[in-house]
């Protein structure tokens, strides 16, 4: 237990705060279901209105009279089980995360993983209901839960160290964390389907591809937005077999994002990469070493994202002393093996 809070104690700022907002919310909707005796009839509608969690909890029918909840609803789990369990990756990948992206950074990816999915998700279930006329989607339909930014972490994770093994049941089952997003899209999907739950579907879907499109293409690191280095481009987060033609779908896809500036070039992106290694248009250096300098430094940031993991799940005892300015200080790993 001493262990457990000098764990939580030690959580980065943002950490601390994504994880006290969840909580909080999901208990505060809890308590307000248990204490009003919330009825459930097969009117979703009346269920829907008599909720007395409603203003937490997203409903695409109530997203105009409430519409704060698509930020309070990704943030609130009606479910123990599911909160339990959100609260346990905050607390590891999350904070795995922020130390190696800074808070700024991981405030941001958590807004977007967060936000752009439960917005997304609304969207797609009014317009499953404009094409099926079912009222229950509008109002039993409830778009809650971190399911989107789980997705997220599985991305950012292939992408800071996609080598590292993942092992369950006391090693009886490994896989690198490169197919943990194939894995995570694959069982999720099933369980809520299994659930009954429409809006952990489609969270789980569009956090992926949001988070992905994020990281390759927004995410600020120095004057470089995103990381397009072929170890982490769209195909390969498929089997082998299937990259070449997802490669095609996905840069036909990339030619009409350009086209339309919703993002920038290629060669947008390796001026900003020749920019933050010192190197000028006219300038007379030697020519690059290969690999280029965006593969190299996306290669630099995993080395030392492995290095921090490590570091924290080998035996040794860091030597005293303060680290170097440019050192990665040793993190917390991601306690993912049982």
């Amino acid at each position: 237990m001493s262990k457990l809070l000098a764990h939580l104690c030690g959580l980065p700022a943002v950490t601390k705060l994504a994880g006290a907002t969840y909580a909080g919310l999901s208990a505060a909707a809890f308590l307000l279901r248990y204490q009003a005796g919330w009825p459930i009839d097969s009117d979703p509608l009346g269920t829907a209105s008599a909720d007395p969690a409603r203003h937490l909890v997203l409903r695409p029918g109530f997203v105009l009279s409430y519409p704060w909840t698509v930020v309070t609803g990704p943030l609130t789990e009606p479910n123990p089980l599911f909160l339990l369990c959100g609260l346990t990756v905050l607390a590891t990948v999350g904070c795995f995360l922020e130390r190696q992206w800074g808070a700024r950074s991981y405030a941001a990816f958590l807004a977007v993983a967060a936000v752009v999915p439960a917005v997304a998700a609304t969207a797609l279930t009014a317009a499953l209901y404009a094409v099926r006329a079912k009222t229950e989607l509008l109002y039993a339909t409830q778009i809650v839960g971190l399911a989107g930014v789980l997705s997220g972490f599985t991305v950012g994770l292939k992408q800071l160290v996609p080598e590292h093994s993942i092992k369950l049941l006391r090693g009886t089952v490994s896989f690198r964390v490169n197919d943990l997003p194939g894995v995570y899209t694959l069982v999720a999907p099933i369980m809520f389907t299994l659930l009954g739950s429409l809006g952990g579907v489609l969270l789980v879907n569009i956090g992926f591809i949001v988070s992905f499109v994020y990281l390759r293409f927004y995410k600020r690191t120095g004057p470089v937005k995103g990381d397009r280095s072929d170890a982490f481009a769209f195909c390969t987060f498929f089997p082998e077999l299937i990259q070449p033609l997802i490669r095609r779908l996905s840069d036909g896809v990339y030619s009409a994002a350009v086209a339309c500036r919703l993002i920038t070039s290629d060669e947008g992106y390796q001026q900003a990469v020749d920019l933050e290694a010192g190197l000028g248009r006219n300038a007379t250096a030697a020519p690059p070493p290969p690999p280029p300098p965006e593969d190299s430094d996306a290669e630099r940031r995993r080395a030392l994202a492995a290095k921090a993991l490590d570091m924290r799940l080998g035996s040794a005892t860091p030597q005293p002393g303060a680290p170097a300015d440019d050192a990665v200080p040793p993190v917390p790993a991601p306690t993912i093996t049982t």
